[in-house]
């Protein structure tokens, strides 16, 4: 009896030890396989930030590559060495400027035009009549070059003070590169005119006067002038022949033109 007891007894004791071998088994499988999940996920994990690193370590040095060399590209003479192309732009830019400087800086005297819209203007007329006068010891008569003399020096030509006659006049305009041209179909406002010679001077025109435009358009018989005849005209301004001859005014010669 007691032998069947301690039997039984000791199969239990073996049963216990056998299913607490079992249970302790079975724990750390468990957490083994937790374990290797977790590292898994661990490993992925970091595959993917190094993945990451990577392509933002591959794109900065795509950006660095470039740089160096757009770097080199600027530095580095391909087609043309770098002081050909400084040395172009400043040509071009001297090019530019030198037509461009004599329009804005540098304004050419532009004689016609410039004469032309001195005299359009009334107050000058008054002045440059007045000082023509003094300079004729106050007389009207005859105060023609006097007057024009006045009109070029006041527009910057340096017509000498005492010039009295046609002769002068016409000489002082020729000694500085004034061009003559008889063609009257190219006449334009502004331009110094000399008419026929006077009979006992050959090569000495008998009157000069400023064009100051056609009577009508596109006829070329009469036109607007500008003289000091104004004893016989009354002003300044009036109408005399040009292609045509008179009478009373002698015909046109030819016109001087800076």
């Amino acid at each position: 009896m007691n032998k069947d007891k301690l039997t039984n007894k000791e199969d239990n004791n073996i049963s216990k030890k056998h299913n607490s071998k079992i249970g302790y088994d079975r724990i750390p499988k468990a957490k083994n396989i937790e374990n290797q999940k977790y590292i898994k996920e661990m490993y992925e994990f970091a595959d993917k930030e190094a993945n990451k690193n990577n392509v933002v370590f591959l794109g900065s040095g795509i950006i660095i590559v470039s740089v160096i060399i757009f770097s080199i590209i600027l530095n580095v003479p391909l087609m043309k060495p770098k002081t050909d192309v400084a040395t172009n732009k400043i040509v071009v830019k001297n090019i530019a400027t030198s037509s461009s400087t004599k329009i804005n800086t540098v304004k050419p005297i532009e004689t016609p035009n410039k004469i032309y819209e001195y005299l359009n203007i009334k107050t000058n007329r008054t002045y440059v009549l007045k000082k023509a006068v003094e300079l004729n010891n106050g007389s009207q008569k005859g105060v023609t070059v006097y007057l024009l003399s006045e009109i070029l020096r006041l527009n910057a030509f340096k017509i000498p003070a005492h010039t009295d006659n046609v002769e002068q006049l016409m000489n002082s305009l020729t000694s500085m590169d004034w061009k003559k041209n008889t063609n009257f179909t190219q006449l334009e406002k502004g331009d110094i005119c000399f008419t026929t010679d006077m009979p006992d001077k050959p090569g000495i025109p008998s009157h000069t006067y400023i064009f100051m435009g056609w009577v009508k358009n596109g006829k070329t018989d009469y036109a607007y002038v500008c003289d000091g005849q104004i004893q016989e005209f009354g002003n300044m301004l009036h109408i005399r022949n040009i292609s045509i001859p008179t009478t009373k005014n002698d015909k046109f010669n030819f016109f001087l033109r800076k």
